[in-house]
Formats: C-alpha cells, structure tokens, sequence
C-alpha cells in the first residue's frame, strides 16, 4: 500500500500549535511503523522555510526522494481579498500532483488550514477516486458558532466550505475518544469510518532534566516567583479570559507569592485584550508574564520548572499541552469537559472552566497544598507513558489496511491515470474555472505554467543554471561589469559543473518571462566572419524559446539591469515558488553610499533594485566590502530580511584574454604606446564619473607638470568612456594643453589595446572613493605593474601590502602622495605587485558556482 501523507499540518501556522507537532510526530511514527507499505510526504511549496525544517525532521527516517514538493502560485489564504480564483486552481493543483504519485491512500494532517496563510487542502476537488483519511481534531467551531462563525462571516464561508470536503473523507482518524464521539454524533460516519488512534507527546518532553538553564530562562523573562504555567492558543475556547480573571481572585497574599506565565505566540489583538483585563482585575503588572514565542527546549523547562501548570479550555479535541506537562513532571490541573478527563484522568485535578469560582478554588487549593501537587506528580508518572505515538500511528495504519480491504470486498477499485492524463484533465479543468464571473489573467496562466513544469516534469532531464545576460544581449558596452559577465559566462558555458546544464537567457521589459540566448550563444564562439553571416540582431524568437523551468534548477542574475528585475519580477516569484533557486550578483552599493555622485534616480532605483533581489535566495558580491556593505544596509532598510537569505561574495578573474576579449587598434596606437613608454606614465582606467577621482588626479598631476622645464616628466592616461556629470572635466581634458602630449584619454578601447597600455604603463592609479571590487588593481598586478590605490577597504581586501595607499581630500594631498611614490620607485623601494595574489576567472567562476550548487 503506498500512503501519500499531506503534512502541511506542519508546514502552516499550525506548526507554532499543538497541530503542527501532532502531525510531524504522527506521520514520523506511521514511517516507523510501516512495515512493507511505502509511505510518501508531500509538502506546499508557498512554505520554503517550514519546508526545509521538517525535511531535517526525517532524515533517517525517509528517504529524500520520498519528500515530495508541488508548487501553486500564490497568495492563497481566504482572509486576503482576490484570492479566491487563485485558490481555486490551487486546490485542483495540489490534489493532480497528489493524484500523480499514484496512491492507494491520502492522509491529510489537518484539513482546517488557509483562513490566514498559503495552506491549500481539499477532498474530491480533481481526485474523486482515491480514498482520503483526514486527522480528525475537533468539531469546535461548528459546534460553538457564536463565537467562532457568527463574529467573522468570512470565516464562517471558509469554515463551512472546509466542512463540506471533510463529508467527503472515507476514514477520520480521531484524536480522542471524545473527538470521535463528537464526529459520530454531528457526521453522517459509521462507527468503522472514524477510528480513535489518541495522541502522545515527544520523548523530548520529559522530566529528567530541564532541556535549558531555568536560571537563564526565568531571567530572561523576568520570572521572579514560583510560578503557574498556561501554554497555547488565545481563542474563545482557551478561556484565558477567565482564566485571569480566577487567578486574580486567589488570596491576595497566596498570589502574590507566585507568578502566572502565559508562554507561547498570541495574536496582538487577543494579547491586547488580555492585558486590559489584567488591569481591570487589579492585578500588578508582574505577576503576570507573558514570553510570546518560544522554543521547544524552553517549552520543557518551562513544564519542568513550574509549580503548577494549568490548562481552562472548555473544548479540546485532545489537550496536548496538559500531556506534555505531565511527562515533564509537572502537576496539571485541568477543564472538566471535553477529552481533558480522559487525558488527565483524576477526578480531583478538574474544574469546571465555565466557573471562576471552580478554577479559582482549584489554584488556590494546589497552589497552598504541596502534597496534593507531589500526588499530582506521581499520578502524572503512571499516566502519561500511557500515551505513545507508535501505537496511535499502529492503529492509523490498521485503520487505512481495514479501509482498503472493505473496499476491495466491496469491489470497489480506484481508477488511477497517467501523469499524461492528469496533466491533460488539469489543463482542462483550471482553463475552465472562473469565481464571481472572474477569469484568470495572463500573469496568473503565467504562474499557473511556470508551476506546473515543476510539477509535472516531461521528461527526466539534468538541472539548469540559467545565466541571465539581459544586458549584454542587447549591447556590450565595454564596461567593467560586462567585462565579468563575458568572462564568466564563458567559463561556465565551457565548463559547466558536472550534472548541469548551463543556459544563458534573457528577457525585456515588454513582455513577461524569459528566453534561451541561443543565437547569442551561437554568436558568441562564432568567428568573425561567422557572425558578419548571422547579422546584427542577437535575438530571434524563433531560435530562442521560452524558458522550462523546474525544481533545481538555478537562476543567476549575473547582469545589472535594475529595470528588467523590476518588469520580471512576477515571473521570478513564480519561478522561485516553484523550486528554481533564484540569485542575483551585486556589484556595489555605490548609488546609496555615494549619492552625490551619481544622477538623481540612481539612489532610488538601485535601493528598489537591492530590495526586489532581497526577496529571493541569496546574492552574490564582487568582495567581501560588497557583502559587508550589503549586510549593514539591509539591517537598517530589511530588518525582517530572512536568516536563511544567502549573502555571499567573491573575486573576479584577472585574465583578460580568458574573458572574451574585445580586438582591434586605432591607427595611432603606436604612436601613442611609444609616447606612453617613453617616460613614467600614471595609467587611470573606469568611466569618467565623479567617484572615480579623476576630478582631483588631473590637478594634482597639473601641479607636477606646473615648473615648466622643472616640472615632473610624467604621463597620465585615462582610459574610459564619459559617464555622468562630468562634463565641465571632459571639456577641460578635451582643451587640454597637454593632451595628446602628457595627457591622454582613450576612450572605449578595446582589450587588445588595453593590454599593451599595461605593458606600456609604470603605475596604475586607483582614485575611486568607492568600488565594488577594482579589477584594474588585478589586471595591473598581473603584468606586475606598480599600484597607487586610494585608502579604502576593498582595495586593501584585493591589493593587500602590494599596493601604495594614500589618503587625499585635497588635489596637492594627491600631488605629495605621487611624489612620494616616485622617490620610493627612484630607489626601487615601492610596494611590489608582482607576488600580489590573483584569480583566473576559471577559478573566478568556480568559486560563484561553489556558492549557487551549496
């Protein structure tokens, strides 16, 4: 028999409750217990973090490939208006993948699940023919609709509507007597059809020992006393209201020696009216304590440490907590009603939750009385190891044996499609929804798509790393950033790690997804007599289709196109959503650091940039001062950015003739080599925009070349194109008396040209205020020319005790600092280059790809 277990009990909101742990620990015991049946665990995808966690929870237990993930977009939950079509299809989604796999059997871990999160369950949507069993908790909010149906009529939709698909379950595993009962009473179910399998609590709740320090824990939530325990929900049934209000009524002298600890997650709005209450009553703000959430180790501690623990639902389907307080040690007192009797089982430890009086009288009686807590605590050890999880997972096994074996006496056979064929009918059927009139849009078929790829695989194929080069399909500007995306696109597309495919890819702001770059690709290692063939265009839809995309495959944004990410960023999440791990390379954060020096837009649009990114898995920098950088913005601008959020860094290569290189001389490079050879020459090389330092360089060399005959015989040679808000500088250089003579600015060269000015060159200078990395101060090192680099970290992370560092705030500082360096070099005593350490952009590359496959 093959189970398929829908553990998103465990992946929701419900994991923070008692629910969360009752599904991961029942579906661990049905793994043990499950003898030669194949059991198999499907997971939602809108739930990456919970996803990972409960992976981890069955290692050893299950094999990996038996951890199965379906992708839906999203959001879904019923609270968030608009969601209801999109909801729709992701029913219908969840029970096709779930259809897929072939079961003999579906067990749901908690069928109420969505109102306000991305959980998606239901019975008999898509698959009317597979039997499903559904955890069986509680009829609660059915039966008790004033205050849970009448106060929220979207709830009440959603409740009733979730109702309705547990009608059309074939088998209730309930989770107590009590709960059956109930079902049996208010359910059109035989007896046969819901089976009482109880519940257990984690051998990690035990009373050995405290799983914390509790002199830690009690100072860090301000406990000072001997104190009362609650753990749980703040709903209606919770009865916490009462709860404080029995309290308060305890002697004020007994009280006052004790302190009452609400632990665990409370909504704001219930904390809120909780407090009130607490001021009403008259009670001190401490003796009243509340921790919000907490974790499993201090949980225990808390059980352990306790003097009394307390628990005033008026209805359970179990009541966990008071079971896991009893094998901590702790004396439990407990409700009169519903299934607390049966987990609690003795007489004199209940109250009726309905009465302050009752629970008043009840505190106040253990609270002054320690040998009736000691008899609470003897009692506890003799009956909670009456509760275990493998025997309730037995019973849910024989209940699912017995539920297919009757329906095989009764001739009953369950019709089981093809992937093909459920594909087929899911297309069909999502193609035909509508909700209130409304159909799906092109964004959402999109989405739709992109998921049920991940789904629905068509053939077995080796993982992507898809390379997007938006930017370079379009031009090669020639800059630095092109320069690293030339190189280590070609890296990967030579090399590419074993067990992957790499593909680059790209898209436009007009049209939402993306497209393989073949014909670029095909033009990228063409010759050049082979691309003067194929022409201009380096795009064409017809060689160039839409991408596939599917769970493991790799997105790595290696391009800076601030305006594609924004218009793709709906294709991205759908992506992501559905199981591609999605990256993006930053090369600085120079637009916010140096806003100044930038135009008006580009601080903006770069921080809308880093924020859409911060959404997705991880990025990867230039350097380590990138990452550094990264790091400190965003704890300022996304203090709530994901723990798990990748930041990563790296360096770039420095062999210019491994990065693609661009060819071709202008007809006076002779000529100007031999100008630039003929007395020491200060090469500059990056855009001329103001945080490049050209601004200051230019005048401090005037001030060298000021003496006339005296004056310095040394070259300055800027290469780079015009950028940004230099265009007084770019005047002045084009007016220059010495241009062309000691002043040379080579605009746009290509690397052919580029390597011999290094050849020809004494020093490098690097100016800049800010960098993401400086790759000159690399590519200089190489051809062991000398560095002259300005005072900033990642000059020193890249150039390490191989460069001269200056600092300069004013041009004749710089002027003093080159001087410096020349009578250093007159000596032979400058910083050498020569032993600086480099990368190959081979290595370069690896080092991103070890980063992308971890």
């Amino acid at each position: 028999m093959r189970i398929v277990i829908d553990l998103q009990g465990a992946q929701s909101n419900s994991r923070f409750r008692g629910i969360g742990r009752y599904s991961t620990s029942l579906a661990q015991a049905m793994i043990r217990n499950r003898g030669e049946h194949e059991v198999i665990i499907v997971l939602n995808g809108l739930f990456p973090d919970a996803t990972q966690f409960i992976k981890s929870q069955f290692e050893g237990l299950l094999p990996a490939e038996n951890i199965k993930i379906w992708y839906a977009p999203g959001p879904v939950m019923e609270c968030q208006a608009g969601t209801d079509l999109r909801r729709e299809g992701a029913e219908l989604v969840r029970e096709a993948f779930i259809a897929s796999l072939q079961p003999d059997i579906v067990h749901i871990s908690s069928l109420f699940e969505g109102f306000g999160d991305n959980t998606v369950t239901s019975v008999g949507k898509f698959d009317t023919n597979t039997p499903v069993s559904i955890s069986f908790y509680d009829l609660i909010p059915f039966l008790n609709p004033k205050e849970y149906l009448e106060v929220d009529r979207f709830y009440a939709t959603y409740y009733l509507r979730k109702l309705e698909y547990l009608k059309r379950a074939s088998l209730l595993l309930s989770i107590s007597e009590f709960s059956r009962s109930e079902g049996l009473e208010h359910l059109d179910f035989s007896p046969e059809e819901i089976v009482n399998i109880s519940s257990a609590a984690e051998p990690f709740f035990s009373d050995a020992a405290p799983a914390t320090d509790p002199v830690a824990l009690k100072e860090k939530f301000a406990i000072t006393r001997p104190f009362v325990l609650y753990t749980g929900g703040a709903d209606p049934r919770k009865n916490l209201t009462r709860l404080l209000e029995a309290y308060a009524q305890i002697p004020a002298e007994l009280r006052l020696e004790h302190q009452l600890v609400l632990a665990g997650r409370i909504d704001r709005a219930e904390h809120l009216a909780l407090l009130k209450g607490i001021k009403t009553s008259g009670m001190n703000t401490d003796e009243v304590i509340f921790t919000e959430y907490i974790s499993d180790d201090e949980l225990q501690t808390l059980y352990y440490s306790c003097k009394l623990f307390v628990f005033p639902s008026w209805h359970e389907g179990f009541g966990l907590p008071a079971l896991e307080a009893m094998k901590c040690g702790a004396a439990v007192i407990s409700s009169n009603t519903s299934s607390l009797p049966e987990v609690v089982n003795l007489e004199e430890a209940l109250f009726d939750p309905l009465s302050t009086e009752s629970m008043s009288t009840k505190m106040t009686e253990f609270l002054s009385n320690p040998a009736l807590i000691e008899r609470m605590k003897a009692h506890a050890k003799v009956q909670a190891p009456l509760f275990s999880w493998d025997v309730s997972a037995q019973k849910a096994i024989a209940g699912f044996e017995a539920l297919i074996a009757k329906r095989q006496a009764d001739g009953v056979q369950t019709a089981k499609l093809s992937k093909a064929e459920i594909l087929k009918k899911l297309i069909a059927d999502i193609g035909k929804l509508s909700f209130d009139g409304k159909h799906y849009k092109d964004v959402d078929l999109l989405q739709f798509s992109a998921c049920l790829a991940q789904n629905f695989p068509t053939e077995p194929r080796k993982p992507q790393i898809l390379i997007d080069i938006s930017e370079l399909v379009k031009r090669d500007a020639k800059t630095g950033i092109q320069r690293v995306v030339r190189s280590l696109l070609t890296e990967m597309l030579l090399n590419p790690p074993v067990g992957y495919d790499v593909h680059p890819i790209y898209a436009n702001q007009l049209s939402l997804g993306y497209r393989y770059a073949n014909r670029f690709q095909k033009k990228f290692f063409a010759s050049e007599d082979e691309k003067l063939a194929m022409g201009e265009s380096n795009t064409n839809n017809l060689e160039d289709p839409v991408i596939a995309t599917q769970a493991g495959d790799i997105f790595l944004g290696i391009d800076l196109q601030a305006d594609i990410v924004q218009a793709q960023k709906q294709y991205l999440s759908a992506i992501k959503l559905s199981g591609t791990k999605v990256y993006f390379v930053v090369y600085d954060l120079l637009p916010i650091l140096f806003p100044n020096a930038f135009p008006s837009a580009a601080e903006f649009n770069h921080r809308q940039w880093l924020l859409e990114i911060s959404k997705f898995d991880g990025i990867i920098c230039i350097s380590k001062a990138v990452a550094d950088d990264y790091r400190a913005w965003a704890k300022i601008n996304i203090p709530d950015l994901p723990k798990q959020f990748d930041v990563a860094w790296f360096h770039l290569g420095a062999d210019i003739e491994n990065s693609v290189p661009t060819t071709g001389l202008p007809a006076n490079a002779s000529e100007v080599i031999t100008k630039i050879s003929a007395q020491p020459s200060f090469v500059m090389i990056g855009t001329l925009e103001p945080r490049k330092g050209y601004g200051q360089t230019l005048p401090a060399f005037e001030k060298l070349w000021a003496n006339g005959t005296k004056g310095a015989q040394v070259n300055l040679v800027i290469i780079g194109k015009k950028g940004w808000m230099v265009d007084e500088l770019v005047s002045h250089i084009e007016s220059h008396p010495e241009l062309n003579k000691r002043l040379f600015w080579l605009d746009s060269i290509s690397d052919e040209y580029l390597d011999q000015i290094y050849s020809a060159s004494t020093c490098l200078i690097a100016a800049s205020d800010g960098e993401g990395f400086g790759l000159p101060l690399i590519e200089a090192a190489r051809r062991h020319v000398p560095i002259i680099a300005r005072d900033i970290p990642v000059f020193k992370e890249v150039a390490g005790e191989h460069a001269f560092y200056y600092q300069a705030s004013k041009p004749e500082e710089m002027t003093q600092a080159i001087e410096a360096w020349l009578a250093l070099y007159a000596k032979g005593a400058h910083p050498r280059s020569d032993k600086m350490p480099w990368l190959t952009w081979k290595q370069s590359a690896q080092s991103v790809l070890k980063t992308l496959l971890n």
